[in-house]
């Protein structure tokens, strides 16, 4: 009786193990990006360089980490969470003789209810609202921040019309604008908290060369994403 026992607790050891292990690689595969997300390191340290260049009181190493992190989260929204088309997809598409244009729209906001995937979509885009006002003062203002989320979830909506497996619905353009929303709020919560050091008064004297930095971080990432 006490052999059973001992098997069995073995077993579950064994399972709980297994478990931990698989959880384990399922985010580390998350954490991950492809190889060619490298190259765009470089393009964004030979941007940084240039913009650094024009205005030499940009605080250089809080600007490149703050960067690097936005371009980061991007790698892995858009190649991990949003799936975006690829050159990849394109040519199997070709080959499987199917169409390239699979429009799949939802137009009626709301329409499955709420769901898991809503506040999902909502902490997808919370990073951005976050980011886009501490690298650049532009974003400092609600609406630049807002047409910047807006933007780039309309785009990514579009381009799902491209996709043989993916939906163009209304529900993740509204929730991912929240998140930018929410993502600038926190901003102005710990700006008000002094948490972090800000843009001084005095940028706002001379043209904000920032404004360029988080518009080119999302320009590299999505053509990136496209031949990864």
């Amino acid at each position: 009786m006490r052999g059973c026992v001992q098997m069995e607790t073995v077993s579950n050891n064994q399972s709980s193990v297994e478990i931990q292990l698989s959880l384990f690689e399922a985010i580390k595969d998350l954490l991950l990006i492809n190889p060619i997300f490298l190259l765009g390191i470089i393009l964004i340290g030979i941007f940084l360089v240039v913009i650094f260049k024009k205005n030499s009181d940009i605080p250089k190493v809080k600007t490149s980490i703050l960067s690097l992190a936005m371009y980061y989260y991007l790698c892995l929204t858009l190649s991990h969470i949003v799936g975006i088309p690829t050159f990849s997809e394109y040519i199997r598409l070709s080959q499987l003789g199917e169409t390239f244009f699979n429009p799949n729209i939802n137009l009626i906001p709301f329409s499955d209810g709420f769901s898991l995937s809503f506040i999902l979509n909502i902490l997808l885009f919370v990073p951005l609202g976050f980011l886009c006002p501490l690298i650049s003062k532009t974003f400092e203002r609600l609406r630049n921040t807002f047409l910047i989320g807006f933007g780039l979830s309309l785009f990514i909506e579009t381009i799902q019309l491209f996709t043989l497996h993916r939906a163009t619905d209304i529900d993740d353009l509204l929730t991912n604008v929240i998140g930018t929303i929410i993502g600038y709020f926190c901003f102005k919560l710990i700006a008000k908290l002094r948490i972090v050091k800000l843009h001084s008064d005095d940028d706002s004297m001379e043209q904000d060369y920032t404004v360029c930095i988080p518009i080119a971080i999302i320009i590299v990432a999505l053509i990136l994403g496209f031949f990864s």
